[in-house]
């Protein structure tokens, strides 16, 4: 079939081609949208929608204003005030006559609410919510997305975007003029077979990653992602409601501060210099004194001093590293202090700002809608199977037990009439650890009730655990400052961090940091034998990769390296993956549990690493608290692991008060 036969004009030979889609299994489908915010979901405004299955291809107008092109932009005239050619603007005929989108959505309605139908997407979230606007609701499951797909299939894929993929498997660039980024400026008939080829390679895209999913046996994981991503598209069109007024008072308040911070910066330092140029930061920090620095001694360069380094070239102040973690070593230093507190409050600025947008700036507009934010959770942003999120980053928010994390978390606020239910799983990647160890004090201690930093630590005291637990309590400072150190080495032994991260963790010397880490690795061998079991594990298998509780896989072909560096890299992240994309399995395994079982009054909002947000009627909070635990430690998902789950659970007005 020609393109321009694939168009679909009237009402006539839609309702034609929707009997036609209503007889196959499956479609892919595809929506071009348009307007200051065409990349918002709950916001754009949509004029073209594709279908595709096997054997056909279609493309439906629906408020396209252009037609071909009479007149080229390409054409130039000449300025006769400035004697050079100038370009102009396009000139096009009338577009056809297009139906309305109600008509449509209405035609369309039988075929996408038909709950025999697998509808098919690239970034299903993105076309989901924006058809749901159309309809009142969004169309009901089964789901797929190809893009998600395709991550199952290869998590370390970079470019994961339909016209990439297309590229790598069929060899194929449909468009070279990014027709996408701006519909509404392009000729009616370019337009058509771009939003024609669309749906067509997302339909053959589909079945091409069927195969690789089944051949790779991630047929499990995949339905867990696609259950997922119903809960995301109700999270997605309910949104968050936030505090704009706390938020604007929150940016005066903050922009006031930064000013006082940087006058006691140039204080400190004796000077006045750019706060963002690294390369003046690096010369006041690391010139010696008698130079007018302040004569730190530098700890990190950065990957143009590396690089310097490696030519055997010498490196000057400004090839040095001063980001947070090399400026955490000289904290003693007042004019570090300063710069610290500097990044931080810059960083909670950044927060609020990016909520609220620039007015005016049509590259940072507002993402508050109705008084809620409206962010985008996306599956596919991590390799290790974790939700990542944008616009905005609500996963970026810093701990609840820092200024800053306190602070955003407080602009998340019921509205009257409504409480927020907060739960999250008690140190789920340890719980997860715990369980594929099976053994040994930390799995025990699990067992007991014991958390697993009071139990680490009780063990490099050489005391029992409850007993260390009643200290504690005391206020015994001692205890306190181990649980701590613990703390530390557990996130160490997790994320494979050495001794200068747990000796800033717990705000004790590398040294001793060195020393309670070589403890730890005596007192808990059965840890370091699991550790070193991941990595043979996974470089026995060709290729390498580690799976998750739930079957996703992590695949690691850097663990062969000759190069040490890269290879001791990978081996850390075979161990993290596995324990951390464990606990994604989990968390979403928990979030479909309870989008299931929750009344349509009572709402997930918010998933932020282990946490879990609803919105629920003040009246029901408890009702809807019960049923969060019940979805997060139900029998179905506690029986997947060999150690207890457990989830703190509160109800509360501001986020922030949950922790």
């Amino acid at each position: 079939m020609k393109v321009r036969d694939s168009v679909i004009l009237t009402p006539d030979r839609l309702n034609t081609v929707v009997e036609a889609f209503m007889q196959r299994p499956a479609f892919s489908f595809d929506i071009e949208t348009y307007g200051a915010n065409r990349l918002v979901p709950t916001q754009n405004v949509a004029n073209w929608l594709s279908l595709a299955s096997d054997g056909m291809a279609y493309a439906i107008p629906f408020g396209h204003p252009n037609g071909d092109v009479l007149l080229s932009r390409a054409t130039k005239k000449k300025n006769r005030q400035t004697g050079k050619f100038d370009q102009i603007a396009a000139v096009y005929d009338a577009p056809p006559e297009q139906m309305l989108p109600s008509e449509v959505f209405s035609i369309l309605k039988p075929l996408f609410f038909a709950e025999d139908k697998i509808k098919i997407a690239h970034n299903a979230t993105f076309d989901l919510i924006s058809t749901a606007k159309y309809w009142g609701e969004i169309a009901p499951p089964e789901y797929s997305d190809t893009i998600v797909l395709q991550w199952l299939c290869d998590e370390n894929l970079k470019q994961k975007g339909l016209k990439d993929l297309i590229k790598k498997y069929y060899k194929v660039d449909y468009d070279t003029e990014s027709v996408g980024k701006c519909v509404e400026a392009h000729p009616f008939s370019k337009v058509a077979h771009y939003a024609y080829m669309d749906a067509k390679y997302t339909w053959l895209l589909w079945k091409r990653l069927q195969k690789q999913i089944q051949e790779q046996s991630l047929t499990h994981v995949r339905r867990l992602e696609e259950d997922v991503l119903g809960v995301l598209l109700d999270m997605g069109i309910t949104g968050a409601p936030v505090d704009e007024d706390a938020m604007r008072e929150l940016v005066q308040d903050m922009s006031a501060r930064l000013v006082d911070i940087e006058a006691d910066i140039y204080r400190a330092a004796g000077q006045q210099f750019n706060l963002n140029a690294p390369a003046q930061k690096a010369q006041v920090l690391y010139a010696p004194k008698k130079e007018g620095g302040q004569g730190l001694k530098p700890t990190k360069p950065t990957d143009g001093g590396k690089k310097k380094r490696d030519a055997g070239q010498a490196l000057e102040w400004k090839d040095f590293s001063t980001d947070a973690d090399s400026l955490e070593k000289h904290e003693s230093n007042a004019v570090v202090q300063k710069l610290l507190e500097y990044a931080e409050v810059s960083k909670l600025l950044d927060y609020p700002l990016s909520y609220l947008g620039v007015e005016g700036d049509s590259k940072k507009p507002t993402r508050i809608f109705d008084g809620r934010i409206h962010a985008d959770f996306v599956q596919y942003g991590t390799v290790t199977g974790r939700f990542s999120c944008r616009e905005p980053n609500l996963q970026n928010i810093p701990r609840p037990d820092t200024e800053l994390g306190k602070k955003i978390r407080g602009l998340f606020v019921a509205p009257a009439g409504y409480k927020l239910v907060v739960a999250d799983y008690g140190q789920i990647e340890l719980v997860v650890l715990a369980h594929f160890i099976g053994r040994g004090d930390l799995y025990k201690g699990f067992h007991n009730g014991v958390d697993p930093h009071s139990a680490t630590a009780a063990a490099l005291m050489g005391i029992d655990p409850q007993e260390f637990i009643r200290r504690v309590k005391a206020g015994d400072r001692q205890c306190i400052d181990f649980r701590q150190v613990a703390k530390g080495i557990n996130f160490a032994v997790v994320y494979g961090a050495g001794p200068d991260k747990v000796a800033s963790m717990a705000k004790i010397s590398v040294k001793e940091a060195k020393r309670f880490m070589e403890m730890h690795q005596k007192l808990f061998p059965e840890v370091y034998k699991f550790k070193e079991e991941v990595v043979r594990v996974c470089r026995s298998r060709r290729p390498p990769y580690i799976r998750t509780l739930l079957g996703r896989k992590r695949r690691l072909p850097l663990i062969l390296s000759q190069n040490n560096g890269l290879r001791m890299g990978a081996e850390r992240q075979a161990v993290n993956s596995l324990i951390q994309g464990s606990a994604a399995d989990l968390i979403k395994l928990a979030m479909i549990r309870l989008n299931n079982i929750l009344p349509d009054d009572i709402r997930l909002i918010l998933s932020v690493h282990d946490e879990l947000v609803v919105l629920a009627p003040e009246n029901r909070a408890e009702e809807a608290a019960v049923l969060v635990k019940e979805a997060m430690l139900g029998e179905d998902i506690q029986k997947l692991l060999r150690v207890p789950l457990s989830s703190d659970v509160k109800i509360v007005d501001r986020w922030s008060e949950a922790k």
